[in-house]
């Protein structure tokens, strides 16, 4: 049983140190930027709304696999990095920024079952963006887009993206020596 519970007990760590609790920490993967990039301010982005060229774009660019997508042009490249700085972002949770300006960009949504690559939607919209940033090179960057369905707004009680808290380092640390004391637990127990 105690087994059991310590087993419990580590997929949560584990887990947590997938995710920085704070923005701007250390990243985890150092080429998560440029799949961001990848992602979502690729080369060529359409700009018009038609299937068709959505798809061919979406083929070309081997993303048919991804049922639902937002895409930014590249002329917004520096604004979308800017979000994780000071200038830009507010911190929202975990080690999300959301944007402190509103940002037009496209979310596609895709059939792509049995091999498909048939396009459900195009919907162009304007909100606050909410974005995970990670320290890659010893600079804040964008890493993950999340959606914001409920058109959250930057709150000025948060404090700016970009802004180091020793803290973030502290819980990391922690997750790290509760991991660790739990696997020596562990291997003791069995």
């Amino acid at each position: 049983m105690l087994s059991f519970f310590l087993l419990a007990s580590i997929f949560p760590l584990i887990h947590s140190l997938d995710k920085n609790p704070k923005p701007c920490m250390p990243a985890q993967y150092n080429n998560a930027h440029n799949t961001f990039i990848k992602r979502h301010i690729p080369d060529g982005v359409p700009e018009t709304l038609d299937q068709n060229a959505w798809q061919a774009f979406l083929r070309k660019i081997d993303m048919c696999g991804r049922p639902t997508q937002s895409f930014f042009r590249a002329n917004e490249r520096q604004r979308v990095d800017n979000v994780c700085t000071k200038a830009g972002g507010k911190t929202q949770s975990g080690n999300m920024c959301i944007s402190k300006d509103q940002f037009s960009f496209v979310t596609v949504r895709v059939d792509n079952t049995a091999g498909a690559c048939g396009i459900k939607s195009i919907h162009p919209e304007s909100k606050h963006i909410i974005l995970a940033c990670d320290d890659i090179g010893n600079v804040c960057q964008p890493v993950h887009f999340e959606a914001n369905p409920e058109n959250k707004v930057p709150s000025n009680n948060q404090l700016d993206c970009g802004a180091k808290e020793s803290s973030g380092t502290k819980t990391v640390a922690l997750n790290v020596m509760m991991l660790l004391f739990t696997l020596v637990a562990l291997v003791y127990i069995l």
